[in-house]
């Protein structure tokens, strides 16, 4: 008899997307993988490390040697001669100053995945919304990079690629939680939510990226929930991430211990719908 089939969610939610590597470890501590996964903004980056045959443990130690410390980041992104920092900044005018996704989306990814989407371990799906047509796009062949890339795109903070000639931005815009799009010919369908809430406490001032970004989740999250009471997945999890902002990237370790309780009830519902569909 066949192993059940999982398809696998991961969504958008800026630096609280990290917490979508302690969900990504269940599926390690079990022994099982996703026969699908789709993703989009940081899900979508995380999923392509882990689509493309890096086991959790190696996203993990990724993430915390890029983003425990913002001195070793800036050491790792300019010291190595990986990126110079005209590569990485787009500045048209003093009006226009952003974050290349592509440039980025290379630094976050070990060289090691594959140049297509098509080449992955894991079949894998990016989210991204195309801003000329105004629709969300599904992406799984061509360029890996450049399709995380859209996926990832802010608005306003990161510049995303033309792909066919249309400006792409982040992919939560239009579906940020794509469980749809891994529900055919699947047993289990499992969606990670980490938009996150409530917002942070109240401050004085807060920057114009924390803003950008924040704006983004208040839209991500209700979008998410519109979709969710239509149609639910087998499990749907929300990491308890309120206490941390959209910018907190280097946070790592805090985002990961933040998850556990979330993790700990995904390992329990999945053990259960497989002992369950088994």
């Amino acid at each position: 008899m066949s192993s059940p089939r999982i398809g696998l969610a991961l969504g958008g939610g800026s630096a609280r997307g990290l917490a979508h590597i302690p969900m990504l470890e269940v599926f390690d501590e079990l022994g099982i993988k996703p026969a699908v996964i789709a993703g989009c903004s940081i899900g979508a980056l995380i999923g392509a490390g882990y689509a493309s045959g890096l086991d959790a443990k190696e996203v993990r130690e990724r993430a915390e040697k890029l983003l425990t410390n913002r001195f070793d980041a800036f050491r790792y992104v300019f010291g190595t001669q990986r990126a110079r920092l005209r590569d990485l900044l787009s500045l048209k005018s003093l009006a226009s100053f952003h974050i290349k996704g592509e440039k980025l989306v290379e630094l976050a990814l070990p060289e090691t995945v594959p140049k297509l989407l098509e080449d992955t371990s894991i079949p894998f799906k990016v989210v991204a919304t195309d801003y000329d047509h105004m629709v969300e796009r599904v992406l799984t062949t061509g360029p890996l990079i450049k399709a995380v890339a859209a996926s990832i795109a802010i608005p306003g903070v990161i510049l995303g690629p033309k792909i066919d000639n249309h400006v792409y931005v982040d992919g939560g815009v239009t579906n940020p939680v794509p469980f749809d799009h891994v529900r055919k010919g699947m047993d289990i369908v499992v969606a990670i939510d980490v938009t996150g809430r409530p917002r942070p406490p109240l401050r004085a001032h807060h920057s114009n990226m924390e803003l950008a970004i924040g704006s983004l989740l208040i839209m991500f999250h209700q979008v998410a929930a519109l979709r969710r009471s239509a149609a639910p997945p087998d499990i749907y999890v929300e990491p308890p991430l309120g206490a941390f902002s959209g910018g907190d990237f280097f946070k790592p370790k805090e985002l990961f211990e933040a998850a556990k309780p979330a993790k700990d009830m995904l390992k329990r519902e999945l053990e259960k719908l497989l002992k369950r569909i088994g």
